[in-house]
């Protein structure tokens, strides 16, 4: 019997990777390989740029597909297959928004070129972004700076993450329906335009490769998972996952700490 899928998505940060922000490569390669002798595609889907992901999968990212900034930039072979900015007048809008009801939040911006932050944000808490952004950030104390194209994240780094969705609809019922928000970690709300989401890139990507959710298997642990999550036919929530991740997904996987996602790939590789 053949397996059930035709390809995998991973979200990376409490769901691939470990806690130390890293994989077992050895183990990764073993398993990419045998994925690909089966014709299996592998699809990081995360909420990182991708400049950072390129470098964590510096011996991989020729062999992966990518969907980027939780679904704004798809990447194949190398190459951007397709972008959905979010619009400059509406990144500087929330983040004037956030700032103005959250003074705790540190905000980062992330562009296809470079990604910005702003000047005055505690240093641990810049060298904690910039290590997400993949590179220097550029330092700015007036966002009128930002360019007029190629924007497609804007991430909050807050102490409670739990007001992502208070930060979306309050935004949106003033504004319009100009954003779509996420919890994507314990203290970082991700800000996309408005319908982004990692479903929708995953279902834009499959296309292209003429596959559909119903050959998906997907991992995640929080809530920028949950549109993959209830897209993919086998849907996998973290042990260390959110509620919502759990309550999007049809099964439950171990932890990201106990590779999890490993576990769970070669469980299906050595019965099917």
């Amino acid at each position: 019997m053949g397996l059930p899928f035709k390809a995998i998505a991973v979200d990376m940060d409490g769901t691939f990777l470990n806690e130390k922000h890293d994989f077992d490569h050895e183990k990764f390669r073993e398993i990419l390989t045998e994925l690909h002798q089966r014709q299996v595609k592998f699809i990081i889907s995360s909420g990182r740029p991708y400049v950072r992901l390129r470098k964590d999968f510096a011996d991989f990212y020729s062999e992966l597909s990518f969907v980027t900034s939780n679904g704004a930039r798809l990447i194949e072979n190398d190459q951007e297959v397709a972008l959905q900015q979010l619009a400059r007048k509406d990144a500087i809008g929330v983040i004037d928004f956030v700032n103005q009801r959250y003074a705790d939040a540190t905000t980062l911006v992330f562009h296809t070129k470079q990604s910005y932050i702003n000047r005055d944000a505690p240093k641990n808490v810049k060298e904690f972004l910039e290590y997400f952004a993949g590179c220097s950030c550029i330092e700015v104390s007036d966002w009128s700076v930002l360019p007029e194209n190629g924007i497609l994240e804007v991430t909050f780094h807050v102490p409670d993450s739990s007001i992502a969705k208070e930060i979306e609809a309050a935004y949106n019922q003033e504004f319009g329906q100009k954003i779509s928000a996420f919890a994507s970690a314990k203290n970082a709300v991700d800000v996309n335009a408005y319908g982004v989401n990692k479903g929708e890139g995953l279902k834009l990507l499959l296309e292209k490769m003429y596959l559909t959710g119903d050959d998906l298997m997907a991992f995640g642990d929080g809530g920028n998972d949950v549109e993959m999550l209830q897209f993919a036919k086998y849907s996998y929530a973290m042990k260390n996952g959110s509620q919502e991740a759990k309550d999007a997904a049809k099964y439950l996987a171990p932890a990201n700490t106990e590779d999890g996602v490993f576990k769970v790939i070669k469980n299906y590789l050595s019965n099917n």
